[in-house]
């Protein structure tokens, strides 16, 4: 079996009761204080429920992660952000904290020893008083929908949005929805290992050669069938990622600015498979001049090396899935959405605070399903 490979039972979720946990605790401005984190594939962002302001700052752990399946090179980074961010959105002293951790971390659980994510949690806890969740795929989801929702409001008119991060991706709506470990680099490193024959998850896709499309199929083919089981067919989705929404559309847009299937709101897939055979036999010079320098843009893409990179096969994932799903056009939304918002509306966090220990002990027995056990079946804290 493949690298990366997951099967339909490990990515398709329900979402009711999440939705239901979710709604059980809403944020109120009289609320005792607590400071969420959102510990991505990427780095920190940090927010709170009394105050509007949100700070980040970039730690790569899908880097430490991935030579040797442990999480450890980046903790003294992390305790710093946990330290440093709160005050750097004026969020005050003595408020709980707590944060969840995603593709990542549920990389390393999968891969790695769940006693070295345990004891890593709990020097975080230790040092920076934080209680860290490792945050399943289908919780991971519902975060994105309810963000998306703040964000948009009204203007969200589609039951699902798209949520491509660094690590994973996950297609939600209030109660449906199917995730995978499918990020932007996550699916870089599967392309490298399935199309490249490369071990390194830095490997250079461009050109990613004219057979790419077809190729994307076969390789993906077991997601998408997944995907397609659980979400059925014609979807109507918004993105709501920077992948989508900074970069392949304001691409789009700068390859076919007369084209009828691209405009502000979104686009189709022909127009995209359209902009992936340009592109896919072009390397990063001949795609960084045939965007004209990405000039038409002042947001991401920012063509250089690290974005340029990832252009073409960042459109061939969500290709994939569009086409696999028969889904003839995608809305876009905001770039914004972060999992601040679900993590500090969830009640299981705030729940789990006076049972921390016993949910450090649930992991290294049960993994990442932890978080969704009941917290009040735990013996007295100690």
């Amino acid at each position: 079996m493949p690298s990366g490979h997951v099967t339909p039972r490990s990515i398709a979720f329900r979402m009711p009761m999440l939705c239901l946990w979710l709604l059980l605790m809403p944020l109120s401005a009289g609320a005792e204080c607590l400071v969420g984190f959102d510990v991505g594939s990427s780095g920190v962002r940090a927010g709170a429920n009394h105050v509007g302001k949100v700070a980040k700052v970039r730690i790569d752990y899908l880097e430490d992660v991935w030579p040797d399946n442990r999480i450890d090179v980046t903790n003294e980074a992390t305790i710093a952000a946990f330290r440093d961010l709160p005050q750097e959105i004026g969020a005050g002293e003595n408020c709980a904290a707590v944060a969840g951790g995603y593709s990542a971390w549920r990389y390393a659980l999968e891969k790695g020893k769940r006693a070295d994510v345990a004891a890593t949690l709990a020097t975080f806890h230790q040092r920076a008083g934080v209680h860290f969740f490792v945050i399943p795929q289908e919780v991971e989801g519902s975060y994105a929908h309810l963000a998306a929702q703040r964000i948009l409001k009204d203007k969200l008119q589609t039951p699902f949005v798209l949520d491509i991060g660094g690590g994973s991706m996950q297609f939600a709506s209030r109660d449906n929805g199917w995730g995978a470990p499918l990020g932007q680099k996550s699916w870089r490193k599967r392309f490298c290992q399935s199309a490249r024959n490369s071990a390194n998850p830095d490997c250079a896709p461009n050109p990613v050669g004219e057979g790419a499309l077809a190729a994307t199929g076969k390789i993906l083919g077991p997601e998408v069938a997944a995907a397609r089981e659980r979400l059925g067919q014609g979807a109507r989705v918004t993105a709501v990622s920077s992948t989508v929404v900074r970069e392949i559309h304001p691409i789009l847009r700068h390859l076919f600015p007369a084209s009828g299937e691209v405009d502000e709101n979104g686009f189709g897939r022909r127009p995209l498979a359209e902009a992936i055979r340009r592109l896919s036999t072009l390397d990063d010079a001949g795609i960084l001049a045939a965007l004209d320098g990405c000039r038409f843009t002042d947001a991401r893409p920012t063509c250089d090396p690290r974005h340029v990179a990832t252009f073409v096969t960042d459109m061939l994932l969500l290709h994939a899935f569009l086409e696999g799903l028969s889904i003839e056009r995608i809305e876009v939304g905001a770039a914004d959405v972060n999992n601040v918002p679900g993590l500090l509306a969830d009640a299981r966090p705030r729940a789990w605070i006076s049972h921390y220990q016993c949910y450090l002990t649930r992991l290294q027995s049960g993994g990442v399903g932890a978080f969704l056990s009941d917290p009040g079946t735990c013996p007295p804290e100690p």
